[in-house]
């Protein structure tokens, strides 16, 4: 009995402003697509007894039809193969607002295809396996549910949750909407407990794993392996089969301290002559600048030197009468790339996120030009 551990694909995420120049469609969400394809790909060609996606699908609760339209295909070929899924609800698919209703209906008459997305466990059996899924939902109810959990009598039992681990940051996303459990709620007499929400595998407890992601969605995740497990219940082993991803690099921090500006630029240029720039996405990374040292840094020749990049994104520290200022972009007109990241972390409701998107940079673009 095989299992395929996934989760957080996040279909429909964008970021940064750069396009496909075929399809016009942001190059980031295009790369998730992918990304979800491609896992797909390998299912089918290792054709597990069953595949578990350990929530977020979708990157927000109303995601794009274009971004349906990947999931429906590719739901429709783990269907035609006779291989089954099961879906959860992470936070990123569950509205705020029960009567919002969830996106998941729409898959519920697909052969093989089953779904958790309303409070409480689900189970689904599969002769001697039994699964039980515990969607995202309200923090007391899931507890309770939890710690009412036992073992019934099947040979094999699995536990599917998405939430991260109360007391240890490096399993929280920083979202308002995410769960963080006690850690000891882990602790289940289950076979394996497949985990989603963190975006780096990890194992927690001998039974219990993060999959990760299947593509990067910060520069947090810059040196991430990303793919999924393949979980062998008879034998007890699991393996990482990792996938491929457009290439990440986070450059520095570098200390500007001590340095000119001359000093410095040839600094930061042989950083970005030590990776493979085309087609990367690159964070450079700087810290302890002073004002007039940023004032005489060459920006635009580290961004001419980063063209072929699909995405170059300078961050300086500058130190001013003592104090620390974080600035994320170099100039205001990278101001749009901000808000660009910064509406896709997070779930929108009732909104054409798109539509969103582009008014609030006609927003910028106009205050720009006054």
């Amino acid at each position: 009995m095989r299992i395929a551990h996934i989760a957080d694909t996040h279909v429909g995420f964008s970021a940064y402003r750069r396009s496909d120049p075929g399809s016009g469609i942001n190059q980031r969400e295009i790369d998730i697509y992918q990304a979800f394809v491609r896992q797909i790909d390998s299912v089918v060609k290792v054709r597990p007894d069953l595949v578990l996606h350990a929530g977020d699908l979708f990157d927000s609760v109303r995601p794009s039809n274009r971004a349906l339209s990947v999931v429906l295909e590719q739901l429709l070929r783990l269907s035609d193969e006779n291989i089954p899924i099961m879906l959860i609800a992470g936070n990123h698919s569950t509205p705020r607002m029960r009567e919002t209703g969830s996106v998941f209906r729409l898959f519920e008459h697909i052969d093989g295809v089953h779904l958790a997305y309303t409070p409480g466990a689900h189970k689904l059996e599969m002769g001697d396996l039994l699964v039980t899924a515990f969607p995202h939902q309200d923090r007391d109810g899931l507890i309770s549910v939890l710690q009412n959990w036992k073992r019934g009598k099947h040979r094999f039992e699995i536990g599917m949750l998405h939430a991260g681990i109360q007391g240890l940051s490096r399993y929280s996303m920083g979202e308002a909407n995410e769960l963080n459990l006690p850690s000891s709620l882990l602790n289940l007499d289950m076979d394996y407990i497949a985990l989603g929400h963190f975006h780096d595998r990890d194992e927690i407890t001998a039974n219990a794993c993060y999959s990760g992601s299947l593509e990067r969605m910060s520069f947090s995740e810059a040196g991430q392996e990303k793919g999924y497990f393949l979980v062998d219940l008879e034998r007890r082993k699991r393996e990482f089969v990792p996938l491929s991803t457009r290439p990440m690099f986070s450059l520095g921090p570098f200390s500007a301290k001590g340095y000119t500006a001359a000093e410095l630029q040839t600094e930061l240029v042989s950083a970005l002559e030590s990776v493979e720039l085309k087609g990367a996405l690159v964070r450079l990374v700087v810290k302890d600048i002073s004002p007039a040292i940023y004032r005489s840094l060459d920006v635009n020749a580290l961004r001419s030197l980063a063209e072929d990049a699909v995405h170059l994104e300078p961050k300086f520290d500058i130190v001013q009468e003592g104090s620390s200022v974080q600035w994320r972009s170099t100039s205001l007109g990278d101001m749009d790339r901000e808000f660009d990241t910064f509406l896709s972390q997070y779930a929108v409701e009732g909104v054409d996120k798109e539509r969103l998107r582009q008014k609030g940079l006609d927003y910028i673009h106009g205050g720009m030009r006054e």
